[in-house]
């Protein structure tokens, strides 16, 4: 049994629970009107907490985040007054996903993503190249820029992961052989 199913039958026995209070409720009241009507409000407050955790279990709120949760590597050195780099994504279905220097990009690993742009200040930077660590084209292996290359975590080489679980992969953008930014991809199996 896989541990997140674990979480959901949790969920289906609260529910089950839930319902069983509020038939209990329902036939105490009959007997005794304000013992009854207690054990319904607690029935209707246990199941409306229950709701909220069936939501949170069944439908998960989004499937790309960008999120500051891991720790993060030493600070490139940014000269005063100068904004941080971003990297603009393209996912498959064309939602555009914008990461910072040293931000962690949650994506599903059956989504292809691309690298659309590199911008500093809102302007797109020219003369700079992506290197996903781990990532080569298979229609031009010999390409030193990953950006307009699509690409997902089955695509990846998993000996350049950056974590032990082998789903955390680096993208360098680099100048002129300087690396001015770098962020993090972490595939959700």
């Amino acid at each position: 049994m896989s541990i997140e199913i674990i979480p959901r039958i949790l969920v289906l026995v609260c529910a089950a629970i839930a319902i069983l209070g509020l038939l209990i409720g329902i036939l105490i009241y009959q007997i005794n009107r304000r013992k009854g009507l207690a054990g319904i409000l607690l029935a209707v407050v246990f199941a409306i907490i229950t709701g909220y955790y069936c939501y949170l279990f069944f439908f998960p709120l989004s499937t790309y985040t960008s999120k500051r949760n891991y720790p993060l590597p030493p600070q490139l050195i940014v000269t005063p007054g100068q904004a941080p780099v971003m990297v603009v994504f393209e996912t498959s279905d064309g939602t555009k996903l914008v990461a910072e220097d040293g931000d962690y990009l949650e994506i599903n690993s059956n989504v292809k993503i691309k690298i659309t742009e590199v911008t500093q200040n809102n302007i797109s930077l020219e003369n700079v190249r992506v290197n996903v660590i781990g990532f080569t084209p298979s229609n031009n292996p010999s390409a030193i820029n990953d950006k307009g290359y699509a690409f997902s975590y089955k695509d990846m080489q998993k000996r350049f992961a950056v974590d032990q679980e082998k789903t955390v992969y680096r993208a360098e953008v680099k100048r002129n052989d300087e690396k001015i930014g770098e962020v993090f991809l972490k595939f959700i199996k």
